[in-house]
C-alpha cells in the first residue's frame, strides 16, 4: 500500500494539472524566505502553553494543526507579497491556543517555524501521534482577482466540481518540489482512493468539515463558497477524521489585507474553535455519551 500512495500522488500531480485561474505558488532553492514584516501587523510574544488554565480533555484528546507550505514552499503569494505559508503558521498558533482553551486537548503543530515538510511528513506526523483530528490551513488563491470567500475540504477520489479539482491542483504542486516522477494506472489509482473515502475517518471528515465551515463563514462575514471534496494529497494518508481550510483569497487585496491581521488570526481561531465544539458535541451523541453539567 505505501508503494501504491507514493505512486498515486505523482501521477495525481500530472492528472490534475494546475489551472489557469489559479495564481502561481512560489519557491526558493535556498529557502529563504522575502520579510512580510511591513505587511502583518505586530504580534505579541509566544504564549506559554503550559500557561494556559487546564481543562479536562472530552472525547477529542489530540488534535494535530498543519500550517500549509512553508521554507521554500511559499504557497501563494498576495499583491502585496504577503505569503501564504505566514498566514498559514500565525493562524494555526493562534488556533492552537484556543482550542487548547476550549477543549482541553493537545494541540501540535506540524512545524512551528518556517520549515519546509513534504505532504506525506504532515500526515505521517499525524498518524504518529494518534491524533484524533487533522487540520490543513490554508489560504487560496485565484488569477481571477475578485475571487473571495471561504472553502471547506474533505478527501475525495473525485474533485466536488472545475474549481475544487483546481485549488487540489495548486496545493497539490508541490509535489515538483519533492522530485516525486513516478506514475500509476487511472484504475489503481482510483482503486487506492475508493478504499480511503469509504473508511470511518472519511465519513467523520464530512462531519467536521460541515461543523467547522459555517461558523467560520460567519465570524470572517465571507462568501460562503461551500463545503466541498478533493483529492488533496496532504490529506491522503491520514487516519483520523482530516479537513483542509481555505480560509481566505490572498490574491484578492481586500481578502489579503485581512489574512495580515492578527485580528482576523483570532476570528479564524474563534470560528474553528466553536466548531470544533460543535464537532465534539456530535461525537458525543453519535457513541452515547452524555456531557455531565
Amino acid at each position: 500500500m505505501g508503494l501504491a500512495i507514493f505512486a498515486l500522488l505523482a501521477y495525481v500531480a500530472e492528472a490534475f494539472p494546475v489551472g489557469s485561474n489559479l495564481a502561481p505558488a512560489n519557491s526558493s532553492s535556498s529557502g529563504e524566505t522575502p520579510s512580510t514584516d511591513t505587511i502583518f501587523e505586530s504580534t505579541n510574544t509566544e504564549v506559554d502553553l503550559k500557561a494556559i488554565p487546564f481543562k479536562e480533555p472530552g472525547t477529542i484528546k489530540l488534535i494535530v494543526l498543519d500550517p500549509g507550505h512553508g521554507g521554500k514552499d511559499y504557497g501563494a503569494i498576495g499583491a502585496s507579497g504577503l505569503n501564504e505559508k505566514d498566514v498559514t503558521l500565525k493562524v494555526a498558533k493562534e488556533l492552537q491556543i484556543s482550542l487548547r482553551r476550549a477543549l482541553g486537548a493537545k494541540v501540535l503543530l506540524t512545524r512551528d517555524t518556517d520549515t519546509y515538510l513534504t505532504l506525506s511528513e504532515r500526515t505521517t506526523f499525524a498518524n504518529k501521534e494518534k491524533a484524533d483530528i487533522f487540520i490543513s490551513i490554508h489560504a487560496n488563491a485565484s488569477t481571477r482577482r475578485a475571487a473571495k470567500g471561504i472553502e471547506t475540504y474533505f478527501l475525495s477520489y473525485e474533485a466536488s466540481d472545475n474549481e475544487a479539482r483546481k485549488v487540489a491542483a495548486f496545493e497539490n504542486e508541490v509535489v515538483k518540489l519533492e522530485g516525486k516522477t513516478h506514475g500509476a494506472p487511472t484504475s489503481e489509482i482510483e482503486a487506492i482512493l475508493w478504499d480511503l473515502t469509504k473508511s470511518n475517518a472519511h465519513h467523520e471528515s464530512s462531519r467536521l468539515a460541515e461543523s467547522i465551515h459555517n461558523p467560520l463563514v460567519k465570524a470572517l462575514r465571507g462568501e460562503n463558497r461551500g463545503v466541498k471534496q478533493a483529492p488533496f494529497y496532504v490529506l491522503m494518508g491520514a487516519t483520523m477524521p482530516a479537513i483542509l481550510l481555505e480560509v481566505g483569497f490572498i490574491s484578492n487585496r481586500k481578502e489579503e489585507r485581512a489574512l495580515a491581521r492578527k485580528k482576523t488570526h483570532a476570528k479564524i481561531a474563534d470560528a474553528v474553535t466553536d466548531g470544533m465544539l460543535r464537532f465534539e458535541e456530535v461525537l458525543n451523541k453519535a457513541s452515547g455519551l452524555v456531557k455531565l453539567k
